[in-house]
């Protein structure tokens, strides 16, 4: 999409069929005024200014269990606590609902420092929200 990139993302996918997926994917976040639910290319009415949206579930093509991805998130959060950021609940879906991720909106982080945040836990890709729309960025 024209606009989508920035020299701090990739500028190709590293999989299309990834790249289906997350711009089918929904994804909410518990704001304080309630959940807000958007798409890639969307606004995010209500949003306190810039924020990604980055989980720990499923790195790549692996698919662990969900104790292992559980575990995953809560390393991913105290990351996110231990560098000072603000969070607020937030998830990755299916339209139809069957495959969820939690995942965690993160406010105060730059777009670089959230791309290496998703990288550390081996994310493909995280959304980011510049104030105006949510893009994929690319890991």
């Amino acid at each position: 999409m024209a606009g989508d990139s920035t020299p701090h993302d990739r500028d190709e996918p590293p999989d299309p069929e990834l790249e289906l997926l997350y711009r089918a994917a929904v994804y909410e976040v518990a704001l304080p005024a309630g959940r807000a639910a958007f798409r890639i290319g969307e606004g995010v009415p209500g949003a306190p200014g810039p924020f990604a949206v980055v989980t720990a579930w499923n790195p790549g093509r692996a698919r662990p269990g969900r104790e292992e991805n559980e575990a995953r998130n809560r390393a991913l959060r105290a990351e996110v606590e231990r560098r000072g950021w603000r969070w607020l609940p937030a998830e990755g879906r299916s339209p139809d609902g069957a495959h969820r991720e939690p995942s965690f909106a993160v406010f105060g982080a730059t777009l670089e420092e959230a791309l290496a945040l998703g990288r550390q836990f081996g994310q493909a890709a995280i959304v980011w929200f510049d104030g105006e729309a949510a893009r994929l960025a690319w890991c």
